[in-house]
């Protein structure tokens, strides 16, 4: 039997037990860190003593009680840097490094590691071999909050050396609200910048589609998207986040597109949730209900992308562009 595949689950971590996550005093006071902190019943005490221990655990429990898939790819987040490789610390918003990633899926069968790494570090080829060596299945960037551009010819290098690896870059894509957007990088959500590293052979999956956030007056990249498409076979999307309560709008006019339908690969983004009361005028009342009746966040959110018209094929696509599949699978 094919794996079924939840590609996009976000590790978080602000340091207990030695974890060696970090989160900023600022990000804790972000909208979203409080939500979900207060969504997910995390004390002060927990922040003090488990809560990295406690997420991790959550996370697989929610693919262990998963009735469609059977994995998913936990991603990691890297430190901010300069075009020099300097660190920036003042920019590091939540790191969740590469060892803890591992960490956390060595612990947990239904788990598999993306790890970030930032492609400014002076050790990033090193880091790449690393990362290669221990198994990663793909490689995490958000580059408006991490201050990666994607087109910058010095990062040549690392993209051969990574297209060599076989291992996927999984790229934030669209505007990103999470996390603050730094003014250094806020452009960085187009899509054509990963023209360069798709021109050297690095598969990608563009998170989220590519899609938009509602209200932020981003424009409109699913024209660019689908010719980005024909242009490279190496390009994938991700559907991740589609219904969430900023891209709800994305899911329908996807589902119109038969193009992106083929290459995409099912992503929940959990944490963040999903639900079908955008759909109310799509679906229906009873269906609306019905789907909202589905307690594991993972199958509600597969069962809303099936109902609009995502393909089964979504949710065993992504063996065709992981790396290191077999390691993971037949421990």
């Amino acid at each position: 039997m094919t794996a079924r595949i939840d590609v996009h689950m976000n590790l978080a971590g602000v340091g207990t037990r030695g974890s060696g996550c970090k989160t900023s005093s600022e990000f804790r006071r972000r909208y979203s860190f409080i939500f979900y902190r207060l969504l997910h019943k995390i004390s002060r005490k927990k922040l003090e003593t488990s809560a990295d221990q406690d997420w991790a655990e959550l996370v697989a429990k929610t693919v262990r009680e998963s009735k469609e898939v059977d994995y998913g790819v936990v991603l990691g987040f890297d430190k901010v840097y300069d075009e020099n490789g300097k660190h920036l610390p003042r920019f590091d918003q939540m790191v969740v490094p590469a060892d803890w990633v591992f960490e956390v899926c060595n612990s947990y069968k239904e788990l598999l590691p993306c790890p970030g790494l930032h492609p400014y570090r002076l050790d990033a080829l090193d880091a790449l071999d690393e990362l290669a060596e221990k198994k990663a299945v793909c490689i995490k960037w958000l580059p408006p909050a991490q201050n990666i551009d994607a087109s910058k010819p010095q990062l040549v290098p690392f993209y051969k050396k990574l297209a060599d690896s076989g291992i996927p870059l999984l790229v934030h894509t669209g505007t990103e609200k999470t996390f603050k957007t730094q003014k250094i990088s806020r452009d960085y959500i187009d899509i054509a910048r990963l023209a360069l590293p798709l021109e050297h052979g690095v598969k990608i999956i563009a998170a989220h589609s590519a899609t938009g956030v509602i209200g932020t007056g981003e424009m409109n990249q699913r024209n660019l998207l689908r010719q980005m498409l024909a242009d490279f076979p190496n390009l994938w999307v991700d559907n991740s986040g589609i219904c969430n309560p900023g891209r709800f709008f994305n899911l329908i006019p996807l589902t119109k597109c038969p193009d992106i339908l083929e290459r995409t690969i099912y992503g929940s983004d959990f944490p963040v949730p999903c639900n079908a009361f955008y759909y109310l005028k799509d679906f229906g009342a009873r269906k609306v209900f019905e789907l909202e009746r589905i307690r594991n966040i993972i199958d509600r959110d597969i069962a809303i992308k099936r109902r609009a018209g995502y393909q089964e094929e979504t949710i065993t696509n992504a063996p065709k562009v992981l790396a290191n599949l077999s390691y993971w699978l037949e421990r």
